[in-house]
């Protein structure tokens, strides 16, 4: 939601559709992902409940998506000093619905708070929003048929009509705020930035580790000729699934000793049944090639001398979790900060109080 036009008459606010397409979109992509998969590979299913559960919840995710494309919807409000009215305008896939209220009739511009509610512990979560006009007669116009969370876009919007529609200056027409301004959550693992950085390094750690280990075993192990005894591919067993890595068994001779290895990689690395096919296909019985030896223990070798990046996915993740827990943390701190402000009033959702549509 954004103000979109300032003229000296007119003041346009504009609330795009694509948030609620986009989600659409990804219920959709889930629920037909989820069938196609399970009728284009039907085996490796598992678990307590019918094969067809698999086809009902996929289904289900399909017509959410649909159903969140279809109510979808560009709203323009649209505040008009010339005419004294306010136009909110709903345009739909096929239908175009204009409400039109007047000056006269609004009392206020405000906030209209819905608490949320942790069910496991039945405690006030977070609260959500939506700009709601306060009518003359004791009954509110919501912007939204819904709430959100997005509350500093909707106080901008708000504040900006309140101002523009003049119901903002005059005394009568105050609203103190019914809800008190929220604290910063306080809690060690949302604010202890030592705490998070601490936890967040042991994972850069291993990443870091790993990948300075196969950099060393590549620049530093010794080159010597290999013959190839056999080529495989092994299974790796996990709790999550299975994945793949190449075994190679080779002979070599360092300093005038024989030796055995079956190491490909310069680090243990398992990953897709094709991308291990495909690495123990190059090597066959009776190949020659040049593995890479350990100068300190020659029992230890690889053949494959490239640098993989799997061991960055362990920085990746870390990194990318820290700048998603920095915005979380800004977005709440300028939440605080706006809601501190008053831009416009916060009024509780009440049941009781007639809403129009």
């Amino acid at each position: 939601m954004q103000v979109v036009l300032q003229t000296p008459n007119q003041l346009v606010v504009h609330d795009s559709r694509w948030s609620m397409v986009l989600m659409g979109a990804v219920f959709s992509t889930l629920g037909g992902g989820v069938i196609w998969l399970k009728w284009t590979h039907p085996t490796g299913w598992s678990g307590n409940g019918p094969l067809w559960l698999v086809d009902v919840i996929g289904g289900v995710f399909v017509v959410a998506g649909v159903a969140l494309f279809v109510m979808s919807a560009d709203r323009l409000y649209i505040v008009d000093r010339a005419a004294h009215t306010v136009s909110i305008v709903v345009q739909r896939l096929v239908h175009r619905q204009t409400t039109l209220l007047a000056f006269k009739d609004i009392d206020d511009v405000a906030l209209e708070e819905s608490a949320g509610m942790n069910n496991a512990s039945n405690t006030r979560g977070s609260p959500t929003f939506r700009v709601v006009f306060l009518m003359k007669d004791g009954s509110r116009v919501p912007w939204t048929p819904y709430s959100s969370s997005a509350r500093i876009s909707q106080e901008t919007c708000a504040a900006a009509a309140r101002t523009f529609g003049g119901w903002a200056g005059t005394p009568e027409h105050q609203v103190q705020p019914t809800t008190a301004t929220p604290a910063l959550i306080s809690h060690p693992a949302a604010t202890n930035w030592g705490c998070l950085a601490a936890f967040l390094s042991i994972f850069v750690a291993i990443g870091l580790g790993m990948f300075s280990l196969q950099v060393y075993r590549i620049v530093s192990w010794t080159p010597v000729t290999a013959t190839v005894v056999s080529s495989d591919v092994g299974v790796v067993r996990g709790n999550k699934g299975n994945s793949y890595k190449p075994v190679v068994v080779y002979n070599y001779r360092y300093q005038g000793s024989p030796y055995q290895a079956s190491a490909v990689t310069p680090i243990s690395i398992s990953a897709s049944q094709s991308w291990a096919r495909e690495i123990a296909g190059r090597y066959r019985s009776g190949d020659v090639t040049k593995a890479y030896v350990n100068p300190a223990n020659p029992y230890n070798a690889y053949l494959l001398r490239q640098v993989s990046l799997i061991p960055l996915v362990f920085v990746l993740f870390p990194v990318l979790f820290a700048m998603l827990f920095a915005w979380i943390l800004r977005t709440q701190r300028a939440q605080v900060a706006l809601a501190q402000q008053h831009l416009v009033p916060v009024v509780n959702s009440v049941s009781s109080i007639s809403v129009r549509r």
